[in-house]
């Protein structure tokens, strides 16, 4: 009985640590400034890449819906904030070869930049740069293939900066 009591104790102690530090769920917090309902409307995309302003937007809205489904308003009368995002680079570059001038992997790296407004146009939150990357394979002598997975690398980011964008909006340290 006296084994089973300490470690009854030894586990009460370290949920009251836990607990006592602060720790919660990454992105289990509020939204800034007091804000309830966002409204995100489609992004602006300042890259090459198109379409990519309509899978981040659409990645985003679905993470927000997975998070946080009572946090999303259909339109913008229905919110008290507004989430603004700018796709601002995409880069490409080698990350492996088979010969000096024979790539077989290379990594592209996508930038978004977000920002929180009220319905008046005050900025209430900013995230400058989230930036993501993701390998991909490149296929010799077939462009079209190797089009096709660096379109799925640039779904991988989205999906990757739409989890890390929610998480810091939502952060209340």
């Amino acid at each position: 009985m006296k084994i089973q009591f300490n470690w009854m104790f030894i586990g009460w102690l370290i949920a009251a640590m836990v607990t006592a530090c602060g720790y919660h769920f990454a992105g289990g917090g509020r939204f800034p400034a007091g804000v309830t309902r966002i409204f995100i409307p489609m992004m602006e995309n300042r890259t090459t890449e198109t379409g990519a302003e309509r899978v981040f937007t659409n990645d985003l809205i679905y993470e927000f819906t997975r998070s946080r489904k009572e946090g999303l308003a259909k339109d913008r009368s229905a919110a008290d904030g507004i989430l603004l995002g700018t796709i601002v680079s995409f880069s490409v570059e080698n990350i492996s070869r088979s010969s000096v001038s024979t790539a077989i992997e290379r990594r592209v790296t996508g930038t978004l930049s977000l920002r929180l407004e009220s319905p008046d146009g005050r900025v209430l939150w900013r995230s400058a740069n989230i930036v993501e990357h993701e390998a991909f394979n490149v296929v010799a002598e077939n462009k079209t293939k190797t089009d096709q997975y660096k379109s799925d690398a640039i779904a991988e980011i989205s999906k990757k900066i739409a989890e890390s964008a929610f998480t810091q909006l939502t952060d209340d340290f």
